[in-house]
Formats: C-alpha cells, structure tokens, sequence
C-alpha cells in the first residue's frame, strides 16, 4: 500500500526546511568564526600599540 500523496511532499517540504536551517547555521558560524578572528586580529594589534606607546 502506498502512502498517501501528501506524506510524500511533507517529507519533501521537511527536507527543503532543515536544508533552509542547516545552511543558516553554517553561515551563522562562518559570520562568527569570522568575528572572533577579527576580534583576536584587534586585540594583537592593541596589544602591539600598547607596548610601543608604553616604552
């Protein structure tokens, strides 16, 4: 017996939506991996500043 014609496309639609959201949060951690680099960038360069005013 086969399933119902719906079944079928609400297992697509399920499968559309966490590809929508897996792809998200991949670009959530980009974005973020992305930012703690510059900050980490920014606090080497502070630091550099810091030690060359301070001497």
């Amino acid at each position: 017996m086969q399933p119902p014609p719906r079944k079928g496309k609400l297992t697509q639609e399920v499968k559309v939506r966490f590809l929508e959201q897996l792809s998200s949060l991949q670009n959530k951690q980009q974005r973020e991996a992305e930012l703690l680099e510059d900050i980490r960038s920014y606090s080497k360069q502070r630091s550099a500043i810091e030690r060359e005013y301070g001497q």
